[in-house]
């Protein structure tokens, strides 16, 4: 296919290789379109695919390189490399992320700790009161 030609030639063409017999036969059977309409005002070099046609020929024809077909760059097929999902790669925590969370971990520690402290006060406290309550009365 020549660098001017349109969204429209390169689907007719990769329909075609596809095994579909018209742009009508690949928006019914190919595309479960219930009419060829949407594709067929593509046929306007004015007009221009929407998100929906060009999700719908991602999601039926996985192996379609919508590269190719939006800017006629690449091939009209993706390689088997390019149809391999990757892992994106573990994160790696950053230092200043791991020294936050050992600070962190410290002070809830020493929070803990606190809190422990208090709470034995606070009952200190209660003791001497009820003492001193029953020296008063």
């Amino acid at each position: 296919m020549n660098k001017s030609s349109t969204f429209f030639e390169r689907l007719e063409q990769f329909s075609a290789a596809e095994g579909f017999k018209s742009i009508n036969d690949f928006a019914i059977n190919g595309l479960k379109y219930k009419s060829s309409q949407k594709l067929n005002r593509l046929r306007d070099r004015k007009n221009k695919p929407s998100l929906e046609i060009i999700e719908d020929i991602k999601n039926r024809f996985a192996h379609a390189d919508l590269n190719w077909l939006i800017s006629n760059k690449g091939a009209k097929y993706l390689t088997d490399a390019d149809l391999v999902l990757q892992e994106p790669p573990e994160p790696q925590p950053c230092k200043e992320c791991a020294l936050r969370e050992k600070i962190i971990t410290s002070q809830e520690q020493a929070i803990k700790a606190l809190q422990g402290q208090a709470d034995a006060l606070q009952l200190s406290m209660e003791i001497i009161s009820r003492k001193t309550i029953r020296k008063n009365a």
